[in-house]
Formats: structure tokens, C-alpha cells, sequence
């Protein structure tokens, strides 16, 4: 008889581990599931995340490309060279600087503090050139001696009114004072280190011929605006290189 109860109580014993087993399976069981389940989810989440935070930078991106080719339309960005005329239909209204000479009226001010701000430095700068007429450059072009260093009618920034020659007054005694050595000259170097604090660049560098195809002029100066001049004086470009590849610098 005492077997017999021992022999009950030793299946009651295994039939709860057995319970126990399989209980533990089925928690076990669905826990893990939770826990994939969780984990997909999060998966997904983490996916749908990433596509949105892809497709808003591609938004963004997207955005700023408009932008640049927005900016590259705006007046003070218009490319005026050999390959590219001045258009027809561009608007200037030119004001006097100083001596007689004249310039794009939404440019006075900036040269006109760029000019007082070199004297005011102690030195000496000098305009002697800015807009030009469709006229005078013709005239300027059909008396040239050598016409590989004076632009066609139409293609030459001074008849857009945003540019302007400017040479150290001590230079005037030259026999020509558009050479090389007027970059030595100190109205020249203090326009040179801050031109761009004024909104304009040197419009044609040194070693820059081969894209300007201009030779060097260092007194040529053109307005593009001061957020763009910083970007084209400090990485050292000429305005084609810029307006090219204005998506890496703007």
C-alpha cells in the first residue's frame, strides 16, 4: 500500500515538473516572440526613421540647389565674358562716385566706403575706369593696339556697372600703371586683403588666365556681393570656377 502511495506521489511529482516544463516553455515561448515582435517593430520604426530623415535631406538638398540657381540669376552674379554677353534686357541705373566716374547705382555705396576706407588706412587709391557705354568700349576695342587684351563690345563687365579700375595714385606717373607691379603697390595690397569685406573680388587672379582668359589685372575689381566675395576670395577662385561648382562653397 505504502508503495503504492509512493509510486502516486513520485507520478504527481513528475506530472507537475512536467507542468512546470511546459509552462516555463510557453512563457519562455511567448516572451520570445514579445521580444521579436518588439524588435521587428523597432526594425521597421528605425527603417521608416531613416527613409523619412533620408527623404528630408534629399528635400533639403534639393532646396538649396533651387537656391543656388536662384542666387546665380540675381544681378550682382551676372557673368559677362567671352563666351557670354551682356544680356539686352539687363537694367543698370549708374550715380557718380568721384572724378567724373560712374557706376551701378546699387553699387555706389559699397565702393564708395571700400574707397573711403583705404584712405582713411593712409593710402591712396585711384578709379580710372568703371562703367562704360556699349560706345566707348567699341571705340576702346577698335583703337586698341593689341584688341587680345580689351573685350568685344558686349562681353566687358565695365558696361554692367559692377566693376572698377582702381590703381594707387603714386602709380599715375607710370608710363602705364596697368601692369603686374601695381599688385606691389600699397593701395593695391590693402584693396586686395579687403575687397571682399565690400562685397567685390579681384575679377581677374594671377594663374587664372586660362579660365578668365584675361590676363592678370591686379586693380580690376568686381561687386558680387559680400557673401559671395568671402567665398571666392578666401578659397582663391575667379568668378567662373565659382558660379560652376557654386554648390560646394554656397
Amino acid at each position: 500500500m505504502r508503495k503504492k502511495k509512493n509510486r502516486n506521489l513520485i507520478k504527481i511529482i513528475i506530472a507537475l515538473i512536467i507542468l512546470v516544463i511546459v509552462a516555463a516553455y510557453f512563457i519562455v515561448s511567448r516572451s520570445l516572440q514579445n521580444t521579436l515582435r518588439e524588435e521587428a517593430e523597432h526594425s521597421a520604426d528605425d527603417e521608416q526613421q531613416a527613409a523619412e530623415e533620408q527623404a528630408e535631406k534629399e528635400e533639403d538638398e534639393q532646396a538649396r540647389l533651387e537656391k543656388i540657381e536662384e542666387e546665380k540669376n540675381q544681378w550682382y552674379l551676372i557673368l559677362v565674358n567671352n563666351q557670354n554677353a551682356m544680356p539686352d534686357d539687363f537694367e543698370i541705373e549708374t550715380v557718380e562716385v568721384e572724378d567724373g566716374y560712374y557706376i551701378d547705382a546699387r553699387v555706389h555705396d559699397a565702393l564708395t566706403e571700400m574707397l573711403a576706407d583705404c584712405r582713411a588706412a593712409g593710402y591712396s587709391p585711384r578709379l580710372i575706369s568703371t562703367f562704360r557705354t556699349r560706345e566707348t568700349q567699341q571705340y576702346l576695342y577698335d583703337h586698341t593696339a593689341n584688341k587680345a587684351d580689351t573685350a568685344v563690345p558686349g562681353h566687358s563687365e565695365h558696361e554692367c556697372g559692377l566693376a572698377a579700375d582702381i590703381i594707387d595714385a603714386d602709380s599715375l606717373g607710370w608710363g602705364d600703371p596697368l601692369i603686374d607691379e601695381q599688385e606691389d603697390m600699397p593701395a593695391q595690397k590693402w584693396l586686395m586683403e579687403h575687397c571682399q569685406d565690400y562685397g567685390f573680388i579681384l575679377r581677374y587672379p594671377k594663374d587664372k588666365e586660362d579660365i578668365t582668359e584675361i590676363i592678370y589685372e591686379p586693380w580690376h575689381y568686381r561687386y558680387v556681393g559680400k557673401e559671395h566675395a568671402a567665398k571666392i576670395m578666401s578659397n582663391g577662385l575667379c568668378l567662373e570656377e565659382y558660379l560652376e561648382n557654386m554648390q560646394d562653397y554656397y
